[in-house]
C-alpha cells in the first residue's frame, strides 16, 4: 500500500506543478508584449513541457499498473496457499477421523479379547486361515468330532493318522503378569499363568490323543499370540518339559505355518510314491526300446567299419545313458522307506 500512496502524491505534485507553470506562463503571455519570435519560442517550450508531463504521467500510470499486477499476483498466491492449507486441514481431519475409528476398533478388539469365549473363537479363526493357506482342503477337517462327543478345532489327515490341533488362548493371568508392578504380584500371576497352560495341555492330551480313533500319539496346541508363545518357550522351561511328557506340541502362528509347510512337502512326496509303479512301468518300456536300439547299433557298427571310431564314441555315450536308465529302473526293486513322522517323536 505504501508504494501506491507515494506514487499518488507524486502524480498530484506533478500535475499541480504543471498547472501552476501553465497558469504562470499564461499570465506572463497576457502581461508581456513580446514579438512573435518570443511567442514562438514560448509555444515550443510549452509543447515540450506538455510532452514531458504526458511522459511522466504515462510512466506513473505504468508503474501503478505494475504495482496493481504485482498485488493481484500476490493476492492470488495467498488465496492459493489458503486453499492448499484448507485441503491439508481437511486431510488431517480425515486422518484424525480414521485414527479415531481405528482406536474404536482396537477398543472393540480389546473387549473381545477380554471374553474367553470370543477370544477362543478368534483363535480358531486364525487357525483355520493358516490351514486353508497352506494345505489342500482334503488334507484337514475342522470341528472334528470324536466318539465321546469331544470336538477338536481341527485335524490334519496324514498316512500316519490324524493330527489333532486345538487353539488355546490363555490371556488373563498372562496380561496380569505383564501389568503387575510388584515382583510378588508378578510371580503369583506367572504361577497362575503356568497352571492355566498346563490345564490346557492336559485337556488336549486327554481328549484328543486317541490312537484307537485313528489319531497319532501327538497333538498340537495352537497359541494365537506370539508373545504368549515366546513367554512359554523362552522364559518358562517347565512348560516345554511338561508338554513333551504329555505329547503335546506348542505352536505359534509362525511355527504352525512352518509346520504346515513340512506337512505339505510330506504330502506331496506321498503323492509321488503313489505313482511310482506307473513311473517304473514307463521306464521299463524305455529300457526295452533302448535294448532294441542297442542291437541295431551293433549291426550298424559291423557294416560301417570306416566310422568305427565315431561309432565307438556314440556307443560309449549311449551305454552311459542306458546305465542311468537302468539305475532309475532299479529304484522299483528297492524297498522304499516310509515318510518320516511329521511330528518329532519324543526321545
Amino acid at each position: 500500500m505504501a508504494p501506491n500512496v507515494t506514487l499518488l502524491i507524486l502524480i498530484v505534485f506533478i500535475i499541480s506543478t504543471a498547472i501552476g507553470i501553465v497558469y504562470f506562463v499564461s499570465v506572463q503571455i497576457k502581461s508581456l508584449k513580446k514579438d512573435s519570435e518570443e511567442d514562438k519560442v514560448l509555444t515550443e517550450w510549452l509543447k515540450e513541457m506538455k510532452t514531458s508531463v504526458d511522459k511522466s504521467s504515462e510512466t506513473v500510470e505504468r508503474q501503478l499498473k505494475d504495482q496493481r499486477d504485482s498485488m493481484d499476483k500476490q493476492t492470488k498466491m495467498i488465496w492459493e496457499r489458503l486453499d492448499s492449507a484448507a485441503k491439508v486441514i481437511s486431510g488431517v481431519q480425515s486422518q484424525l477421523s480414521s485414527v479415531q475409528e481405528f482406536g474404536k476398533d482396537m477398543k472393540d478388539l480389546s473387549n473381545i479379547l477380554k471374553s474367553p469365549k470370543l477370544r477362543g473363537g478368534l483363535g480358531e479363526q486364525f487357525l483355520y486361515e493358516i490351514l486353508e493357506n497352506f494345505l489342500p482342503k482334503d488334507m484337514f477337517k475342522t470341528q472334528y468330532k470324536f466318539r465321546d462327543g469331544s470336538v477338536c478345532d481341527a485335524v490334519i489327515l496324514t498316512d500316519k493318522g490324524l493330527i489333532p490341533i486345538d487353539s488355546k488362548f490363555p490371556m488373563e493371568n498372562f496380561k496380569l503378569m505383564l501389568d503387575s508392578e510388584l515382583p510378588a504380584d508378578r510371580d503369583k500371576a506367572k504361577k497362575d499363568f503356568v497352571k492355566d497352560v498346563k490345564k490346557r495341555i492336559d485337556e488336549i492330551s486327554g481328549k484328543y490323543i486317541l490312537p484307537d480313533e485313528g489319531t497319532t500319539d501327538q497333538a498340537v496346541m495352537y497359541i494365537p499370540s506370539e508373545n504368549v508363545y515366546y513367554e512359554l518357550i523362552v522364559n518358562t522351561f517347565e512348560i516345554e518339559e511338561y508338554s513333551k511328557r504329555k505329547n503335546v506340541v506348542l505352536a505359534s502362528p509362525n511355527t504352525l505355518s512352518y509346520f504346515m509347510k513340512v506337512i505339505l512337502v510330506a504330502y506331496q512326496k506321498g503323492e509321488l510314491q503313489k505313482h511310482t509303479g506307473e513311473i517304473l512301468k514307463a521306464l521299463s518300456g524305455i529300457k526295452v526300446e533302448a535294448e532294441k536300439f542297442n542291437e541295431d547299433l551293433e549291426v550298424l557298427d559291423g557294416h560301417i567299419s570306416r566310422t568305427s571310431k565315431s561309432m565307438d564314441t556314440v556307443k560309449t555315450r549311449y551305454q552311459k545313458l542306458f546305465g542311468k536308465i537302468d539305475g532309475i529302473h532299479a529304484i522299483g526293486r528297492e524297498d522304499n522307506t516310509l515318510l518320516p513322522p511329521v511330528l518329532p517323536e519324543e526321545s
